[in-house]
């Protein structure tokens, strides 16, 4: 007797079943890389529009760093037109104070010489004018000498200066000639009928520091016409 695990099961032979398998897969497949195609569309849509956004934040950081440039360079040019505008503000001024100077010794000097009071035959020192004057790397002075006296006439005078000062702690006097290389001589040699200017810049020397600077004038061959006027050094700014 044969046992029934054993038991042969005959299935019939259909060729259109294998078929219908192989369709199903191939119908299978081509949904599944059709929907791979679909949703690589769509994420390459949402790539392309977020690579538009950001292209769209870039130019308009890019905007707006052009506008900061831009402002930052016309703040600059407007700070040095400001500071342009301030130095000229500042040498109009340092002019004008300068010339506000020199109008009030040539307006006290016409004053003197209007005044009919005073001493036969007298000479006069004028006020001392000491500034720096960087363009010229030195320090410009001027000095006005003058004649007093009822009836004027035209007259030649000589005029010396000296600075007294310390250097290399020695006390030592230098001659105007040593320090206005302009200067042709000392003493000064000036003819005059009402007053005389004497002007230039001086260069000290290395290590001087000038503490006076005496003036003496007197006409030529007249030697008790000599007066003397000592001035304390004394420099206005720029």
């Amino acid at each position: 007797m044969s046992d029934p695990s054993h038991r042969l099961v005959v299935q019939p032979y259909r060729p259109d079943n294998r078929k219908r398998k192989i369709g199903l897969w191939l119908v299978l497949m081509v949904l599944v890389f059709s929907a791979g195609i679909v949703v690589g569309l769509q994420l390459f849509d949402q790539a392309m529009v977020d690579k538009r956004q950001q292209a769209g934040v870039i130019e308009t950081l890019r905007e707006q760093l052009a506008e900061t440039s831009q402002e930052l360079t016309n703040a600059e040019l407007a700070s040095k037109v400001d500071q342009a505008a301030l130095e000229w503000v500042r040498q109009l001024v340092t002019s004008l104070q300068s010339k506000l100077a020199i109008d009030g010794e040539e307006l006290g000097l016409y004053r003197n010489l209007l005044q009919g009071s005073g001493t036969e035959g007298g000479l006069l020192i004028g006020e001392l004018l000491l500034k720096q004057v960087p363009e010229q790397g030195g320090i410009a002075y001027r000095l006005v000498v003058q004649q007093k006296e009822k009836k004027l006439k035209r007259i030649k005078v000589s005029i010396k200066v000296d600075v007294t000062g310390v250097q290399d702690g020695s006390e030592i006097t230098v001659g105007l000639e040593s320090l206005d290389s302009q200067l042709e001589q000392s003493p000064i040699k000036a003819g005059f009928k009402y007053f005389h200017v004497v002007e230039g810049v001086l260069t000290l020397p290395s290590g001087f520091q000038p503490q006076v600077l005496v003036v003496s004038l007197m006409k030529v061959g007249v030697s008790s016409s000599r007066v003397e006027r000592q001035f304390d050094w004394r420099v206005d700014g720029i």
